[in-house]
């Protein structure tokens, strides 16, 4: 079966359960793009969907009832904590609690979404889509954080916009509190050097090759000596539900203990890199 197709039923699937739960749920990405952004828009490998904050636990016992498991949680998937990955195997969801770069609280956001939510058919069953100019800034914050690789998402949602529509995107941003994001997107990060997520955002639109910078980026954009130590924790923390699945069974603790000094090791060596790194380009 084509992975289009494939991709494309799942997305249907998803929304039936969705459905069946009384969970609302906006598609994102691949099959759920608007035509007229598509063109830019690559085949997706998974099924986005972002979910309202309220009703994550409630989807996610659904799936684990159809024999969907975990493979990463939010905190351990990305740098913004936004994401877990469910796998089964009819294929791969990425089931988003909030989405990166808005920084208006994720309830807020998703009702923001919802309220002007369209519905677009695929694989026969109508699927909640945010607005055509809300998937526009939803794929630019994606493409800041992509890094730079394809500039697809890019080109659809801003380098083929006219004026007024960049306008209404940069109105939009200042709804989701995103202009951080927008702005990495669109090559203006350094009018918000002194945003306390400028660094962040700054690895992914540089590539960096170094995790420490992206770590240093977390505990930056972190607020609150809380949540700057949970960054510190993270730092060396394993990722458990991705060992346990590496493994295919429920390690030992020699394998755990073995995880973290490779996780503390790692660290260590990326910090070093890093600073001389620095220190060559400091000599320049």
């Amino acid at each position: 079966m084509p992975d289009r197709v494939r991709l494309e039923l799942l997305h249907g699937y998803v929304q039936l359960v969705a459905q069946e739960c009384g969970v609302r749920v906006l598609h994102l990405k691949g099959a759920a793009v608007h035509e007229g952004l598509r063109r830019g828009h690559g085949t997706s490998f998974d099924v986005d969907v972002l979910v309202h904050p309220d009703d994550v636990a409630p989807f996610l016992d659904a799936l684990s009832t159809l024999g969907w498991e975990k493979l990463t949680g939010f905190e351990e998937g990305s740098a913004f904590g936004h994401a877990m990955n469910v796998r089964h195997d009819l294929g791969l969801i990425d089931l988003h609690r909030h989405w990166p770069g808005f920084e208006v609280s994720p309830v807020e956001a998703f009702e923001t979404l919802w309220s002007r939510h369209e519905e677009m058919s695929i694989a026969e069953v109508p699927c909640p889509v945010p607005s055509l100019d809300d998937q526009r800034l939803i794929l630019l914050l994606h493409h800041a954080r992509s890094g730079s690789g394809s500039t697809r998402d890019l080109e659809a949602g801003w380098a083929d916009s006219d004026e007024a529509t960049r306008r209404r995107i940069r109105d939009l941003a200042k709804q989701f509190d995103a202009e951080l994001a927008l702005a990495a997107a669109v090559g203006q990060l350094e009018e918000y050097r002194s945003r306390p997520g400028y660094a962040l955002w700054r690895y992914f639109v540089r590539g960096e090759q170094s995790r420490w910078e992206e770590w240093w980026g977390r505990y930056e954009a972190a607020t609150g000596v809380r949540a700057k130590m949970l960054v510190l924790r993270g730092l060396v923390s394993v990722n458990a539900d991705l060992l346990r699945f590496d493994l295919g069974r429920e390690p030992t603790t020699r394998e755990y203990a073995h995880a973290y000094r490779l996780r503390l090791r790692t660290a260590v060596g990326d910090l070093v890199s890093s600073a001389r790194r620095r220190r060559k380009q400091g000599q320049r």
